[in-house]
């Protein structure tokens, strides 16, 4: 049976949006107002739940001894739910959620990945360490935030082609994480997508998972609109894609109503390389974002 963290039952049977955007109408030109005052609002919201979690973490680390890490991820964790929770945005669970058994060495979860809004939801689900851009480090706030969850931050290559950071980095910190006791999350597709189909997966991170023997869990996160949203879609205004701006693409976000998050986790997949265990992976990434679509 799915686990729900939040549900807007209220919306439940409301028209969704499609994946594109259609001809502005005057009921688009009417819902604009409406629309602006709710992503203002929220983003006040927003901004105050994480000045208040980083005011509260400091005060953890600073009497309490709160450390970065699995500690600091449960922590997180129960930020991110109230979060979720208090900006209205729905979240169904579907499998078991992942845990490190006492027998493994640790344990990498894989998702498909289309937003910012993806480390919340995945944090609220469940306690992860992520992996992610090494820009996120420097976000007012969210890097302060998502640092003492134990972020593994790595950086991207450069125009070139060039890595700018070695295997043997990336190695040595996936393997920290990885001896944490917590699953650890994160997105081979390399960027954020439209929510159109998955992307080939890289297979850089997978070659930490086999240099550690480490299972391999995948995950898939689809985004739907269960209420009316004239002129906005998935694609353009919930997925973070191309070249949008951060700041302005989150306060559209916030205006929207009835964004709902689908998560749903697999099982373990196999492969003996990382050519395989990407491969697999990306397979089966596939077949639950599909289960998703139809439910």
């Amino acid at each position: 049976m799915p686990s729900t963290l939040v549900r807007d039952k209220s919306s439940e049977g409301a028209p969704q949006s499609s994946m594109g955007r259609g001809p502005v109408s005057e009921a688009t030109s009417s819902a604009q107002p409406l629309r602006i005052l709710r992503s203002f609002f929220r983003t006040l919201i927003l901004v105050g739940l994480l000045s208040t979690a980083a005011l509260d973490g400091l005060i953890r680390k600073r009497f309490f001894g709160m450390r970065v890490g699995p500690e600091g991820a449960v922590w997180v964790h129960r930020w991110c739910r109230r979060i979720v929770h208090v900006l209205g945005i729905g979240c169904t669970v579907e499998g078991s959620l992942p845990r490190v058994k006492p027998d493994e060495c640790g344990l990498a979860v894989v998702s498909n990945h289309l937003s910012y809004l993806d480390i919340l939801l995945y944090s609220a689900a469940t306690p992860f360490i992520m992996v992610s851009k090494t820009e996120v480090r420097g976000w007012p706030l969210l890097g302060w935030i998502t640092a003492q969850a134990g972020t593994i931050y790595v950086e991207r290559a450069d125009v070139a082609g060039g890595q700018k950071q070695t295997h043997a980095e990336v190695n040595a910190a996936m393997a920290v994480a990885f001896r944490s006791g917590l699953p650890v999350l994160f997105f081979p597709e390399g960027t954020t997508t439209d929510g159109n189909g998955i992307l080939p997966f890289r297979r850089g991170l997978f070659n930490s998972v086999v240099y550690d023997s480490v299972p391999v869990r995948t995950a898939a996160l689809r985004f739907t609109l269960t209420q009316s949203n004239p002129g906005a879609s998935i694609g353009n205004d919930v997925c973070f894609v191309g070249d949008a701006e951060f700041a302005p693409h989150i306060f559209t976000c916030l205006g929207l109503r009835g964004i709902q998050a689908n998560i749903r986790f697999g099982e373990q997949v196999p492969g003996e390389d990382r050519f395989a265990l990407a491969a697999n992976s990306r397979e089966e990434v596939i077949r639950l974002y599909e289960e998703l679509a139809q439910r």
